[in-house]
């Protein structure tokens, strides 16, 4: 469990029966119906004492009035056994639906910051493994707990009503086989929690695997991934032969704590009849109080073994949800400011560790309708300036301001609206075409998706598919080529119609055929906006209004394509090293109508 802090089981548990409290009625319903069930048992077992006692004495009254009660009592079992089934049904799978929600709807507003710092298969674990055994305790484990502590106190009552000799002689060995029960289960919290560490491993192991699977066979590294499958389940393994050890032991005291005391309840309770302290129908019901008092008490650690597992998950699940969210509030200006610049950087400062300086002091000022390009070496924190505009990090020093107002004023669901995104890496889902242009949750118009799409170079490619707009692009869209893929991430942001526009290394990837329509439809998207570039070719981005260059962090150089040829410095010698590859191909940011 990652930075995991041990909490009670109590405590864990507490939080994890909050998701209850809209379902009170049939957890009432539920814990009711076993409690009568439990209360049924023993009440049945005494009329059967008195049925027997009935019997011996020629009482035909009483005999018949017996046969009558246990005829009602096993009706009413029959009825309270439905209601306690179905609330049982009604409760558990709506609490295992808000918990999932509750959690997924919680990953949604994590930061950034967090997802990244984590793997997806962390997450997948937590939402089947936990809720698996999660659901199971909340549909079981929880309410027999209460039946057996309930049936066991009911029984000690009554068998020291009938016989408080004979039920001292038992208790105090049960007690202490419960003890020792509970002693050895002590640890399963804490391997429950390392299970689902394994688990949660695995599962990343298992989805880099499939994800990677071309470079795995293409870099013959199937067996160092398998080495590593294996390494993990065979911890895996470790931790559950843990759990089954323990429950293998309580499981074995518990076949003592059953058999034990009933050896010395027949010998002790035949010793009351001979002396005719104890009558022989009483004697027949004490035997099944104690059946049933051994077999609480054995269960009963049992369902406490349970009842830590699931403590040690609820952790492991709580961690997740105890980690801050963006924020969800902030300002929605209503009237942007045109005279304010659109995004401005004063004097801003970030690490993404603390220690490491990534932007140093970054001051730049982008107006409305110019294009700004972003280029150096490899680190130089490019990317980072993206990641802090779209309020994915939160910057530590300085500020940025969007359209005149800090951006940690903004709610950043509102300054997200107005920002559309092309990065190097398109992700795409496992949708529609049509689908993945629109990407918006108000419907949309197909006129106004093939409107992006011929803007953005793809229209005709995707009319000559066999079902065209409604063709499914395959995980992460492994049925298109990159430049596919690009063509149709910038039709999705001119979809979306926003007024800046961030590319990041939106061509760098691809070859010359492919570039040369994605840098056609970039020239029509970046008309008339506010455009922020990240270039790796520098021929894309001459005819920025301005070139900011970053070195370790912060603006070594600023100025127009020959403005910084002119200097003679960092730009310059990025230029002509890309002069024989890159520098002399078609395409570059156009400013026409801006």
């Amino acid at each position: 469990m990652q930075a995991a802090t041990r909490h009670s089981a109590f405590s864990s548990i507490s939080r994890l029966l909050v998701f209850l409290s809209p379902y009170r009625f049939w957890l009432s319903v539920k814990l009711l119906s076993t409690l009568v069930l439990a209360a049924n048992d023993i009440l049945l077992v005494y009329i059967i004492n008195l049925l027997f006692s009935s019997t011996l004495s020629g009482d035909k009254a009483g005999l018949t009035q017996a046969v009558y009660l246990i005829l009602a009592f096993i009706l009413i079992g029959v009825v309270v056994n439905f209601f306690n089934v179905y609330s049982s049904g009604r409760y558990s799978a709506a609490v295992t639906r808000d918990i999932k929600n509750t959690v997924g709807e919680h990953i949604n507003k994590l930061p950034i910051s967090y997802m990244d710092s984590r793997h997806s298969g962390d997450f997948s674990s937590r939402m089947t493994n936990s809720m698996n055994e999660i659901e199971g305790f909340i549909n079981n484990d929880f309410a027999a707990l209460i039946f057996h502590i309930f049936r066991v106190t009911v029984c000690i009552v009554f068998m020291f009503y009938m016989n408080w000799q004979l039920t001292l002689f038992g208790f105090g060995v049960v007690l202490l086989m419960t003890f020792l029960s509970g002693a050895i289960s002590r640890p399963l919290s804490k391997y429950a929690a390392d299970v689902q560490q394994e688990m949660a491993r695995m599962n990343t192991v298992v989805q880099d695997t499939i994800g990677g699977i071309h470079i795995i066979k293409s870099y013959n590294l199937v067996e160092i991934m398998y080495k590593k499958f294996q390494d993990l389940l065979g911890k895996l393994m470790v931790n559950f032969l843990r759990i089954e050890k323990r429950i293998a032991a309580i499981g074995s005291v518990s076949i003592f704590v059953r058999t034990a005391p009933l050896v010395g309840f027949f010998l002790f309770g035949g010793y009351l009849v001979s002396q005719g302290q104890l009558e022989i129908g009483a004697l027949l019901a004490f035997v099944q109080f104690i059946n049933y008092l051994v077999q609480g008490m054995g269960e009963i650690p049992n369902q406490i073994s349970r009842f830590k597992i699931a403590a040690g998950i609820s952790d492991y699940l709580f961690e997740l949800l105890d980690q801050k969210t963006e924020r969800t509030e902030g300002k929605q200006p209503q009237n942007l400011s045109t005279e304010a610049p659109t995004i401005e950087f004063q004097d801003v400062s970030f690490s993404y560790d603390g220690k490491s300086q990534i932007l140093d002091e970054v001051s730049f000022s982008l107006e409305q309708g110019k294009t700004i390009a972003l280029v150096g070496p490899s680190g130089s924190g490019k990317s980072t300036v993206f990641k802090l505009i779209t309020g994915f990090y939160d910057y530590q020093g300085g500020c940025i301001n969007l359209y005149g107002e800090p951006l940690t004023e903004w709610k950043l669901s509102a300054a997200r609206t107005l920002i559309s995104h092309v990065s190097q890496d398109t992700f795409l889902f496992p949708g529609s075409i049509a689908e993945n242009i629109a990407c918006t949750e108000d419907g949309y118009k197909m006129e106004d998706v093939e409107r992006a799409a011929k803007m953005a170079n793809i229209h005709e490619f995707i009319r000559v598919l066999p079902e065209g707009y409604q063709t499914l692009v395959g995980e992460r869209g492994v049925k298109l080529s990159g430049g596919q893929k690009q063509r149709l991430a910038i039709a999705r942001a001119i979809m979306k119609d926003a007024p800046i526009l961030l590319l990041d290394e939106a061509t760098s990837a691809l070859d010359t055929e492919s570039e040369k329509l994605v840098q056609e439809a970039i020239n029509r998207m970046t008309r008339n906006r506010t455009v922020l570039v990240v270039a790796h070719r520098l021929s894309t981005v001459m005819n920025a209004d301005r070139i900011l260059v970053l070195n370790n962090g912060y603006i070594a150089e600023s100025g127009t394509h020959a403005e910084l040829i002119a200097q003679n410095g960092i730009y310059r010698r990025l230029y002509h090293n890309q002069a024989g590859s890159h520098a002399e191909q078609p395409g570059q940011i156009a400013q026409e109508g801006a």
